[in-house]
Formats: structure tokens, C-alpha cells, sequence
């Protein structure tokens, strides 16, 4: 027996990957609407993960949900739901750092949305979202903001462990123009 080509062998990876993750976002998709989130113009949602600062502050897993024209994100917390939206046109760009639980960050000029995911619907959140964003704002480099406020910003993300030494040292390059 011939052995597969490895292009091949990653191919059927990806496609497994993405029919399971589309399997995980038609079953947020009913939870979220069991919720009282409608969701049912939403190109994509996820229900994200309780990032570690919010833990016993937060009743429930938030949905994300991106819409043809801004990001939302719900959730429930002792003071009741609460959303926050992103208008497409402001997003400077989006991105998500590697690892056993990836963090989704969507940039504006003041303000980051981030937000814990899995391996597969975090991708494929990515994936989505960049493809309905103007071409100027799919590169990670933003042009809004300081640089000193992006760099501190990055340096947040950082030391709160969401990017790793090499990912904050090449966005800082980014970021420098160098």
C-alpha cells in the first residue's frame, strides 16, 4: 500500500477540523438562542471560555458572534447580561496566539476584545471575521492609536500570558516599523 502524500494527509486534517468545528458552532448556535441571544443573521459564534480574571465574576461561558457589520459578545455576570459590540469598521485588525487554549484579540483604536477559545472554532472565528474586514484592516498592523499605546497595550496582552515571547517581539517589530 502506497503511503499519502503529506499535502494530502494535511488536507483531510483540515477538513475534518472544519466540518468539527462546524458541527461545535451549529450546537452554540441553538444554545445561544435558548440563551435570548439571537443569533440567527450571525455569520459565525462561538461560546468562549471564562478568561482567568473573570472567574467568580461571571455566571456563564460568553457567546461571541460575528454579524455582517460588528462583533458581539455576551455574557452574564452578577450585575446582569452584558454586551459588548464592535462595529466592523472599526476593527484594525484580528488575531489569535497558538497553544492548547488560543486567545481571539479584535483590535480597535481603543479598545481589544479578548476572549479564550478552542483549537477549533478559535481559527475559524479568525478566519471569518478577517474575511468580512476591509483589506486595509485584515494586516495585524494597526494604524490608529499611538504606537507607545499599541506597544503597551501588547505589552498587557503579553504579561498576562496571552502571546508568547516571540509572537509579542515580532508584533513590537511590527508595530516599530522595523
Amino acid at each position: 500500500m502506497e503511503k499519502p502524500d503529506d499535502s494530502i494527509v494535511l488536507a483531510r486534517n483540515e477538513e475534518a477540523r472544519e466540518a468539527q468545528a462546524d458541527k461545535m458552532e451549529a450546537k452554540v448556535r441553538i444554545k445561544a438562542l435558548s440563551k435570548g441571544f439571537d443569533v440567527s443573521k450571525a455569520k459565525y459564534v462561538l461560546h468562549a471560555f471564562i478568561p482567568k480574571e473573570e472567574q467568580g465574576k461571571v455566571f456563564s461561558r460568553p457567546f461571541v458572534a460575528i454579524f455582517d457589520d460588528k462583533v458581539v459578545q455576551v455574557r452574564k455576570s452578577f450585575f446582569g447580561p452584558s454586551n459588548e459590540e464592535i462595529p466592523l469598521e472599526r476593527i484594525s485588525s484580528v488575531a489569535i496566539s497558538s497553544g492548547l487554549i488560543p486567545v481571539v484579540s479584535v483590535y480597535t483604536s481603543g479598545n481589544i476584545m479578548t476572549f479564550e477559545t478552542d483549537v477549533l472554532q478559535g481559527p475559524k472565528f479568525v478566519k471569518i471575521l478577517k474575511a468580512l474586514l476591509p483589506k486595509d484592516a485584515k494586516m495585524t498592523k494597526q494604524s490608529n492609536g499611538s504606537e507607545i499605546e499599541q506597544l503597551e497595550k501588547l505589552a498587557a496582552l503579553f504579561e498576562k500570558g496571552h502571546l508568547t515571547k516571540s509572537e509579542f517581539e515580532a508584533k513590537k517589530k511590527e508595530l516599530l516599523g522595523l
